[in-house]
């Protein structure tokens, strides 16, 4: 109950920011808030990092390779990107999200 309150609230006072993408051959030094780094080469990513939406500047690594559990898929959609299944982070500021056509959904 406090948690869908607080990210009410969250979203209440926050813009809605449109996540955009980027390709990178690693992680880079500086993450900037409203982009998904797809981390690879070659065509072939094997993870998206980010920094975490609710504003606590925690860095979120998602793994890509299906031989590793979890993993999430990601879909390109013209300019935005989707992730799938949601980000749950179970530490910290407890965050947990859906990252759709560039757009965070709070669960």
């Amino acid at each position: 109950m406090f948690r869908q309150l607080l990210n009410w609230i969250i979203k209440l006072f926050r813009k809605e920011e449109l996540y955009n993408y980027q390709y990178v051959d690693d992680v880079p030094d500086q993450l900037r808030s409203g982009t998904v780094y797809l981390v690879g080469n070659a065509g072939y990513y094997w993870q998206t990092v980010m920094l975490c939406p609710c504003g606590c500047s925690k860095v979120l690594y998602m793994n890509l390779m299906d031989d590793y559990n979890p993993y999430w898929k990601y879909k390109i959609v013209g300019k935005t990107i989707s992730l799938s299944p949601s980000i749950d982070r179970t530490v910290g500021c407890r965050s947990h999200f859906f990252l759709t056509y560039g757009k965070i959904v709070w669960c």
